[in-house]
């Protein structure tokens, strides 16, 4: 397995340069040819307040990105042809509001999707679940970068959060070409001293045996959480051995259009200081 096709949402447009950079860091790593993608929504409609039947109209969002279309993509493709790759530029006019579902159908079509946080102290006209919306629908492996800070992607050190679970094993062999480069990777069960049938044994032994056979240079390790939320430690972990990658499943389902992801997840997306790839 390879990442050859790689899309990269470009809507959150004050996280533009952390999101060219991740985007040619993984081309270059990879010889994959890149996507950029972005999304002009379509206006949102709301039902009248008053007596009168006619919808209220906003337009705002898209007015905004209309306006900044040209400017992202001057800017996407100035970064791709700097570091010499192949790439293509898509605009999409939305058939809704949703920026998330043009992405979604997109990125089934990619090898990876590489999106950012959405800032919850920001108005950026992308939706506040944009994240949530596309971990869940996408069905590809998707890196999600932190909402603020200028955190470089280095692939040199992955820290591989497990539990045996089908999320996290999807998650494994998802991210397989990054911890197949990377110089260490360390996965980590957060206590499995708490589970009796680990009992005796490495929690993660088996997984480690597999990865080691593609040539992955890795180790498993347990790390107690100290009282602490799984995803708290898991983040905690990654500071502790330097990690500059976190791969985890993501876990959650969607209830009415709400999204409810476990304790973990959202604590790592609300807490995110690094780039973390997530599968679901």
């Amino acid at each position: 397995m390879a990442y050859r096709t790689i899309l990269v949402s470009l809507n959150e447009l004050n996280r533009l340069p952390q999101l060219l950079s991740a985007a040619a860091t993984i081309a270059r790593n990879f010889n994959a040819h890149i996507s950029g993608l972005y999304v002009i929504p379509a206006v949102q409609l709301y039902p009248s307040m008053g007596f009168e039947a006619v919808p209220q109209v906003f337009d705002g969002n898209q007015t905004y990105f209309k306006d900044n279309q040209e400017k992202v993509r001057a800017a996407f493709e100035e970064a791709m042809r700097k570091e010499g790759l192949n790439f293509d530029f898509h605009v999409v006019q939305g058939a809704t509001s949703s920026i998330a579902e043009e992405v979604v159908n997109k990125g089934r079509s990619a090898d990876l999707l590489i999106i950012s946080a959405t800032n919850p102290d920001e108005t950026t006209g992308v939706e506040s679940d944009f994240v949530e919306q596309t971990l869940m629908a996408a069905g590809r492996p998707i890196m999600v970068l932190p909402f603020k800070g200028d955190t470089k992607l280095n692939l040199d050190n992955v820290v591989l959060g497990w539990n045996g679970d089908r999320e996290a094993a999807r998650a494994a062999f998802d991210a397989l070409p990054f911890l197949k480069a990377a110089k260490k990777v360390r996965i980590v069960r957060t206590d499995p001293q708490k589970d009796p049938a680990l009992k005796g044994s490495i929690a993660g032994a088996d997984l480690a045996e597999t990865l080691a056979r593609h040539g992955v240079k890795v180790e498993a390790a347990s790390f107690p959480t100290a009282g602490d939320d799984a995803g708290h430690a898991l983040l905690r972990c990654a500071d502790d051995n330097g990690c500059d990658l976190i791969v985890m499943g993501a876990y959650g389902h969607s209830r009415l259009r709400e999204y409810i992801f476990g304790g973990a997840t959202q604590y790592v997306l609300n807490h995110l200081t690094r780039p973390v790839l997530m599968s679901h």
